[in-house]
């Protein structure tokens, strides 16, 4: 049978009848090499349910028309003009396939995201979109069916040694644990890094609500308006017809969201860890300095100063306190107590991401000469001696020696 002829049928209620028995749906897919055809909506006639089949017999089919993908895809999604964008659609097992895995299995990070209808243990996966440093794959799981993770996914998914980044987990894991048997491990949700970065800018305090992928990459990544307003346009028109992930082809439209959704993700996770990472590299660069730029040290019994808390890291409870306060100023409280974010779209991303704690309002020690009898000779006289005070309580601590200490 033409391949070419029954492409003509895309999107099409037709009934198939062949030796099996008989069968009626809306033909999503034609493979041209093997000759196979994928029906949606499937009316079982005579027979078992199959999801591909070979066209053996009667060309003779009942045909009506439905609403199409094509037309669909004309009236919500606009193309997106970005060369940067490019992705391969893995729909066959045979050519493509093989290539993507292996190429997958040698990364040490991938993004990782699905598409479907209500994405759960109950839901129908049609897409997964799996991103590496140079490379965006789209594999069509209506198509490849679940052997697809037979075949590769699921060692890649399972494997420890594969960091996958993933924007909000939870269904995600559900879908393909329960669906497929496959145990998703050593995964970095940027949702739960931008809660816990949000967390540690307010002093411990909450936001009331996560963050969605989009809101995430103009907070962090400062997204293109471009690219943002076709993300959100294109999530609009999904949720008005979740079914569009089942249509066949996909509108490029839709193919371009799924690139995009995973292009950013490995991108974002180094943001995060970078932001999740500032107080502790601060706090490793003054132990760095803390003996090295003092003038001259009484280390007393040694064994004994080595384990009382250096007033350096007390400086965060200090520090703490002060973004907790800032917070309140910068943020509306809901009924919970919970920080209320704003829309990136409406504030000031330079301003939030760059706000800097006064080091003036941290309290600082007196500067004490020590007696000549414990003194060590100082190599740099211009580097004073900060030393505590004897009134000095919990609260207090010398002053920073860095401002970046308290930049986040």
């Amino acid at each position: 049978m033409d391949s070419a002829w029954l492409r003509e049928f895309l999107n099409k209620r037709l009934r198939i009848t062949l030796d099996c028995g008989a069968y009626l749906g809306c033909l999503r897919h034609v493979d041209a090499a093997t000759k196979a055809v994928v029906l949606d909506q499937v009316e079982i006639l005579d027979a078992l349910p199959t999801r591909s089949m070979n066209k053996s017999a009667n060309n003779k089919d009942k045909l009506e028309d439905t609403t199409a993908g094509k037309d669909f895809g004309e009236q919500h999604f606009s193309e997106l003009e970005d060369e940067s964008l490019k992705y391969a659609v893995i729909d066959q097992f045979h050519q493509k396939f093989g290539p993507a895995i292996f190429h997958i299995k040698k990364q040490s990070a991938i993004g990782v995201a699905v598409e479907g209808i209500d994405i759960c243990r109950f839901g129908k996966l049609c897409l997964m979109q799996i991103a590496t440093k140079d490379q965006i794959y789209l594999f069509d799981i209506l198509l490849l069916g679940p052997v697809a993770f037979k075949n590769g996914l699921k060692m890649v998914l399972e494997d420890s040694n594969i960091l996958k980044v993933i924007h909000d987990c939870r269904l995600v894991s559900d879908c393909l644990y329960h669906q497929y048997r496959v145990d998703l491990t050593n995964v970095f949700d940027t949702q739960v890094a931008d809660v816990l970065q949000f967390s540690f800018e307010a002093g411990g305090l909450l936001p009331s609500c996560v963050s969605t992928l989009e809101e995430s990459l103009i907070r962090h990544l400062s997204l293109p308006t471009t690219k943002a307003q076709f993300l959100q346009r294109s999530a609009h028109a999904i949720k008005d017809n979740p079914k569009v992930w089942t249509y066949r082809p996909l509108p490029k439209g839709l193919m371009q969201r799924a690139g995009l959704e995973v292009m950013y993700l490995l991108s974002l996770r180094s943001v995060l860890m970078d932001k999740l990472m500032v107080d502790f590299t601060t706090q490793v660069d003054n132990y760095l300095s803390m003996y090295r730029n003092m003038p001259c040290i009484n280390l007393g019994s040694a064994e004994h100063y080595s384990m009382e808390l250096p007033y350096e890291l007390k400086e965060l409870a200090v520090i703490q306190r002060l973004r907790r306060e800032d917070a309140m100023k910068s943020y509306k409280v809901d009924e919970n107590g919970l920080l209320v974010r704003p829309c990136p779209q409406s504030e000031n991303i330079s301003e939030v991401e760059g706000r800097v704690i006064n080091t003036d309002d941290i309290p600082e020690l007196e500067s004490i000469v020590p007696s000549g009898e414990n003194v060590l000779e100082m190599q740099n006289d211009e580097i004073p001696l900060l030393e505590p005070s004897p009134d000095c309580t919990q609260d207090l601590c010398p002053p920073l020696e860095r401002v970046s200490l308290s930049v986040f």
